[in-house]
């Protein structure tokens, strides 16, 4: 943003700024950081920038920003972008295990160990084995997804890089998957709820595509995404004009317009993360806050010398 150029300390990401203090101490570090502030807040005032107050926070010693969670120890992965992982509910089934299998056949060419780590779960779906979720089963379970949650198979987001977005649904969740070069950079999942569940089948795969962009704000706002979906019909529905589609479909449509994607279509077989993410779904579904938190920064066009951001 050019109109807060210039300020030392102050990293801008879409619409994120970031104020940083630097010391050799915890008091010095936070003079720096509020000495810094008040430069911030000065500019703002001259150049008429309106700030959410909602969404600022003040002296905090771990903050996330873009996909990390910035703390006094260094960097690490924020955790509730592989939360979706972390939680996943454990298989209940054959197939359930077959799905997570494929997963991690296709994030072993990040980390080859993770074969090695699911070779206890892949023996339930030999031919001649029996169901028995066994002490083992779970403990090499609890091992996989604490892998797959870290590096080196979750990377760190590039703004520099091209950015694709898995969407998928089942009869009761979705799930979605941001990657960049095949590479999963965040996960989500979330249960239909029971209005959902009875949507049609394109409505349910766009409200996928709804959930994952607005989920990844952070991340897909002001910029091409990619989408990965295995609904065909998508890839001529957003090409389409708004009031050409039902209404409930419009409306999705509507909540898509302040992005830039394009959908492509994928087969169902190759849509490995977001199919096991949308089949082993976190519990809970949809509130509200998601769409109501995301629209509390707005670029006001009608008078470009208005800028909305908000502070972390």
């Amino acid at each position: 943003m050019q109109a807060l150029e210039g300020l030392p300390g102050i990293y801008i990401i879409a619409d994120d700024v970031l104020i940083t203090g630097e010391g050799e101490t915890v008091e010095s570090a936070t003079k720096d950081h509020d000495e810094k502030l008040r430069h911030f807040l000065n500019r703002c005032q001259k150049q008429n920038i309106k700030l959410n107050a909602d969404k600022f926070k003040l002296r905090k010693e771990e903050v996330p920003y873009i996909g990390h969670l910035l703390t006094s120890e260094g960097l690490k992965i924020d955790p509730e972008k592989v939360r979706a992982v972390t939680e996943m509910p454990r298989p209940t089934d054959v197939k359930a295990v077959q799905r997570l299998v494929g997963m991690v056949n296709y994030l072993s060419k990040f980390y080859a160990h993770l074969s090695d780590d699911c070779e206890i779960l892949r023996q339930l779906t030999h031919k001649d084995s029996v169901w028995d979720w066994a002490p083992m089963h779970e403990k090499a379970f609890v091992r996989l997804k604490t892998n797959i949650a870290k590096t080196p198979v979750l990377r760190y987001y590039s703004p520099k890089e091209e950015l694709t977005l898995q969407c998928d649904t089942s009869e009761a969740g979705l799930g979605a998957a941001l990657t960049q070069n095949g590479q999963p950079v965040a996960f989500t999942s979330r249960a239909l709820s029971s209005t959902e569940r009875g949507y049609a089948p394109i409505e349910k795969e766009c409200l996928a595509i709804v959930f994952g962009m607005e989920k990844f704000h952070q991340y897909t706002y002001g910029r091409q995404v990619t989408v990965q979906s295995d609904h065909k019909p998508l890839e001529n529905i957003l090409k389409k004009p708004l009031l050409s589609g039902p209404k409930r479909l419009q409306r999705m449509l509507l909540r898509l317009q302040k992005y830039s994607v394009q959908v492509t279509y994928v087969p169902g077989r190759d849509m490995l993360l977001a199919d096991t993410l949308s089949r082993a779904y976190l519990p809970e579904s949809a509130t509200g806050t998601v769409e109501a938190e995301i629209e509390t920064v707005n670029l006001n066009k009608e008078d470009e010398s208005s800028t909305f951001c908000n502070t972390d």
